[in-house]
């Protein structure tokens, strides 16, 4: 992958604070008044099930963030990331009971590495755009 162009700390904090915080903020706000009359276990449930679709939404598809500070992911061999990828590189963001530990585990990754630990795990690398 000879000529492309890490991307650097800044603008990868940029866009998971956009799409790691603020997004699912307002999914939640949203989802949650939209299932304001449901059962509670229900809306946690929904709410759960939207995160998890959204992290892998946005490695496998299109993430925000990353679009409004030119950056992107792609696999290891330069293609686009697979649903299996996505997984892969969410997984600690992904279990509940490890979410906490996921993500500063993650960050302290980024910031000592200029990666995330689940990248090497998924095979996968953000570039500048």
């Amino acid at each position: 992958m000879d000529g492309l162009v890490p991307a650097s700390k800044g603008k990868r904090f940029a866009a998971g604070l956009i799409d790691l915080v603020f997004i699912p903020i307002a999914l939640g706000i949203i989802i949650g008044l939209v299932l304001l009359a449901a059962p509670d276990a229900v809306r946690n449930v929904v709410l759960i099930c939207v995160n998890v679709g959204w992290l892998l939404f946005r490695d496998a598809v299109y993430s925000p963030g990353r679009a409004m500070v030119n950056i992107r992911i792609v696999s290891l061999t330069g293609g686009k990331v697979t649903w299996l990828q996505a997984l892969i590189r969410n997984i600690l963001l992904i279990i509940p009971f490890v979410l906490v530990v996921g993500y500063i585990l993650e960050i302290v990754m980024l910031i000592a590495k200029g990666h995330r630990l689940a990248d090497g795990w998924a095979k996968t690398q953000v570039l500048e755009a």
